[in-house]
């Protein structure tokens, strides 16, 4: 059997999550502009970490690939360095160079693709890399000739039909790739399907390759398989290492597991704005392009700087509702490129400059994203990751 890190020497340097000190987690002041902005509240991140690892008892490599499910790849990468994160998960060389150069030295692989002219950053730049065609080769003697080792991880397609190296063709690869003077493999990996009986088959495809590799003196490292969903779903896929995504950011990955909270995971973002415009409307008066929206009655709307451009969901409207002042008003007519509209009483209080709260906690209501990717008809996952990257990434 693979070793898990030399019996998880990697877990006694780790710092327990709860006790990182307030001044660490690098506190920013709220924008004063009314364009929105996105807070995070790491100690919660701090906290699902916690969690996972409280459940599986092996070391974490944290997946923070896609601007870290729209959290923000370097605050985050910083943070769960600064916490003691086994290794971090990258799905492009481009996001691993951002984190190095924002000074992140944790262990980082890059899960995705690369080509022979990004070798010498990989290299250079202590990179991780998957690895699963004959590029391996063209790796190896870049390796030789900068005098370095690139550290490797082998993946294999058991099933999921996208990256890897067909496991009915892997052994002759894991023995052509382990001969290779410039490259040490640090670990073998593969990506589940979800789909619960078929993840069964797909491991047992998995480990018997990796048994048979074994078997033949080949040292595999780190055998690596488990997301969010395999992590809590199916134990036996834990292996010696896990990967999870959504549950570090306070979701879980499908309904079931939602509604068990198994982890009690509590959610990292909240995006937020600031109300731009108070009116009153009329009877017969219209809101928006095509007159999406015409009032029967005397009514007020408050307009919001935030729309599709900033990651907002256009087809929520007339289902979502928005937080002012500790209250849910729905939004209607229709969300702009950078404004949406939110209806409300004539009488009701609100002034421009009131905070509006999109995603996140507002007095004693919270929308999640859950809540938002059922209004928008699309998984949580497009929801956080569908996030400008350009909107200010708040920690508070």
């Amino acid at each position: 059997m693979a070793s898990s890190l030399s019996s998880f020497s990697l877990l006694t340097r780790i710092k327990e999550p709860n006790n990182v000190p307030l001044n660490l987690l690098q506190k920013t002041p709220l924008p004063a502009s009314h364009d929105p902005w996105i807070e995070l509240d790491l100690e919660n991140m701090s906290w699902n970490l916690s969690q996972a690892r409280k459940l599986v008892k092996v070391p974490v490599m944290a997946v923070i690939k896609a601007n870290a499910y729209g959290h923000g790849l370097i605050e985050t990468g910083k943070h769960l360095e600064r916490i003691g994160i086994d290794y971090l998960m990258v799905g492009k060389l481009q996001e691993a160079l951002l984190l190095r150069k924002a000074g992140v030295s944790a262990r980082i692989l890059n899960f995705g693709s690369f080509s022979p002219a990004e070798e010498e950053e990989i290299i250079l730049n202590d990179i991780s890399q998957s690895v699963f065609t004959e590029s391996v080769l063209s790796l190896d003697q870049t390796s030789l000739r900068l005098g370095k080792k690139t550290k490797i991880h082998i993946h294999m397609d058991t099933g999921m039909g996208r990256m890897g190296i067909p496991y009915h063709q892997a052994l002759p690869y894991l023995e052509k790739v382990s001969s290779l003077k410039g490259l040490a493999i640090e670990g073998v990996s593969t990506t589940l399907t979800e789909d619960d009986e078929f993840d069964r088959e797909q491991l047992r495809r998995f480990l018997r390759v990796c048994g048979e590799a074994e078997s033949k003196g080949i040292s595999l490292g780190l055998r690596h398989a488990a997301s969010s969903d395999g992590m809590m779903d199916l134990p036996s896929s834990r292996l010696d290492m896990v990967r999870p995504g959504i549950a570090l950011y306070g979701y879980y990955p499908s309904e079931k597991t939602q509604k068990e909270d198994r982890l009690q995971l509590r959610p990292v973002l909240q995006l937020k704005s600031r109300v731009v415009s108070v009116k009153a409307l009329r009877p017969g008066d219209s809101l928006s392009y095509h007159r999406r929206y015409t009032a029967k009655k005397p009514e007020k709307i408050a307009v919001i700087p935030v729309g599709y451009s900033d990651g907002y969901p256009s087809n929520a409207v007339n289902k979502a509702s928005v937080l002012i002042r500790g209250k849910r008003f729905p939004l209607i007519a229709a969300i702009t490129a950078n404004h949406c509209v939110a209806l409300m009483k004539a009488n009701t209080p609100v002034s421009i400059g009131d905070e509006v709260t999109l995603l996140g906690l507002q007095g004693k209501e919270r929308i999640t994203a859950v809540a938002l990717s059922s209004w928008a008809g699309v998984s949580t996952y497009k929801i956080l990751i569908g996030l400008n990257p350009l909107l200010p990434r708040v920690i508070v």
